[in-house]
């Protein structure tokens, strides 16, 4: 059976977890172009500051975010069946579309709209002019709805990952 109060204290580690890989990646903000709207990644390719391949649609970037996908389910899998005690694939989408849900949503409303949105520290040197870019709060919306449909299938893969370790267990 789900443990609401495990789920809440998972979530709050997880959300700090995700807070400091964001701003550790985010020290160049060139790093972090490709999670930008399209202008600002347009000067970047126009300064020479980036290059295609680190692109979303890139085969090797796809490939990478393959990986994390199946390292993160195999993760939070384990978490969700030996900590939280869910059994099945059912309790183990729930509890990680939760926990996905929040963070995503934190994503959204805080690093992007309170942080990506006003922080000057970000502003990547060439893109000055591009303040309304970097403002762009329907971008991090649409983002964050995309978040949410990528996390049916990633959460779906953990709660089939939670039933085949409760088959083999």
């Amino acid at each position: 059976m789900m443990n609401i109060t495990v789920i809440v204290i998972e979530t709050i580690i997880l959300t700090v977890l995700f807070t400091a890989a964001v701003l550790f990646n985010s020290k160049n903000p060139v790093d972090t172009v490709y999670d930008m709207p399209q202008p600002i990644i347009d000067r970047c390719l126009e300064l020479g500051l980036i290059d295609e391949t680190k692109k979303a649609e890139s085969r090797e970037t796809r490939l990478k975010k393959l990986v994390a996908a199946l390292i993160i389910a195999l993760v939070l899998a384990l978490i969700l069946y030996f900590v939280n005690g869910t059994e099945n694939f059912l309790q183990g989408f729930l509890a990680s579309y939760i926990i996905w849900l929040v963070i995503d949503w934190y994503d959204c409303f805080v690093i992007d709209w309170g942080w990506v949105c006003h922080s000057r520290k970000i502003i990547i040197p060439g893109t000055e002019d591009l303040m309304d870019s970097y403002k762009d709060y329907k971008f991090h919306a649409i983002g964050s709805l995309k978040g949410m449909a990528l996390g049916l299938p990633v959460c779906a893969l953990v709660g089939l990952m939670v039933q085949i370790i409760n088959w083999i267990i």
